[in-house]
């Protein structure tokens, strides 16, 4: 029996289930994947459960993906770097290993052709908290050469943090922090990457976090790249496909990070297609 779960504060919308229910129906494995909501306050006793009651292993979403580092026995070299786990296998011997899956997945969705000519670009990404963060190393890893980091004012310390954070692994990267303006200029950008919830379903819905006139400013390769996920076509990526740029979601990121993790707990492929399948029928 193939124990799973998910611990955050809080979880009511987490698509996690479904991705791994699929993955066991489709490959016939006996097994389960939970929702455990965990304040921050109760993380101690969450992992404490987790492994005295044969759990495989476990994601961890927000706010514990740092906190969580702190009970884990060994971590994975890239999560080190990024400094947060995603991703946390309970090996038999009730040792706790961590990883994260947050930023192949991001790299794993784009497309190939894509992804190929990312090196030596410039990319921009919009937003300062954990997901900038994630996003950041995936596009150093990508072999972009010059970094934007896009954030409301009063948020640039926080910027701020991330540059420090990724110049540490990668100090020949060139990285700017500066703050969201409706008429700021793209001509020398190839990827922008939107790692706020402005967009999401829900009080952000129908906004986007760059002005339309800033994505005029673009140069036509550009790729432009939202990771909300619901809806599926976001207001960021319905201008850019006005002005005719090559757009991505963030389904693919979602699903590609889950079966990375599934893959860690369980040694064996999760079924891409089949959990896309039946995400859509849920967003």
């Amino acid at each position: 029996m193939i124990k799973l779960g998910l611990i955050g504060y809080p979880l009511s919308h987490s698509l996690s289930p479904a991705i791994h229910k699929t993955a066991l129906d489709q490959l016939g494995l006996e097994g389960d994947y939970e929702l455990l909501e965990t304040s921050p306050e109760g993380i101690a006793d969450r992992v404490k459960y987790l492994k005295n009651n044969n759990f495989t292993g476990f994601n961890v979403t927000i706010p514990h993906k740092i906190e969580i580092m702190k009970f884990l026995d060994d971590i994975d070299d890239f999560a080190q770097k990024v400094g947060a786990v995603n991703t946390v296998v309970i090996n038999r011997d009730k040792k706790l290993s961590g990883y994260n899956t947050d930023v192949y997945g991001f790299i794993q969705a784009i497309p190939a052709e894509v992804r190929e000519n990312l090196k030596g670009k410039k990319a921009v990404i919009l937003g300062s908290g954990g997901a900038a963060r994630a996003v950041g190393f995936a596009a150093a890893e990508a072999g972009i050469e010059e970094l934007g980091i896009i954030t409301l004012p009063d948020e640039i310390p926080d910027a701020q943090q991330i540059k420090e954070l990724i110049n540490n692994s990668y100090n020949q990267l060139k990285i700017n922090c500066s703050a969201l303006s409706d008429v700021m200029t793209l001509t020398d950008v190839s990827l922008i990457i939107n790692a706020t919830p402005v967009g999401m379903e829900g009080m952000f819905e129908g906004i986007s976090p760059v002005s339309e006139y800033s994505l005029s400013t673009l140069p036509q390769q550009a790729f432009i790249y939202d990771i909300v996920y619901k809806p599926q076509k976001t207001k960021l990526l319905e201008l850019a496909e006005k002005h005719g740029f090559k757009t991505l979601g963030g389904l693919d990121m979602l699903i590609l990070q889950g079966a990375r993790s599934f893959f860690l707990w369980t040694g064996r492929q999760a079924p891409v297609e089949a959990i896309k399948n039946t995400l859509l029928k849920q967003i």
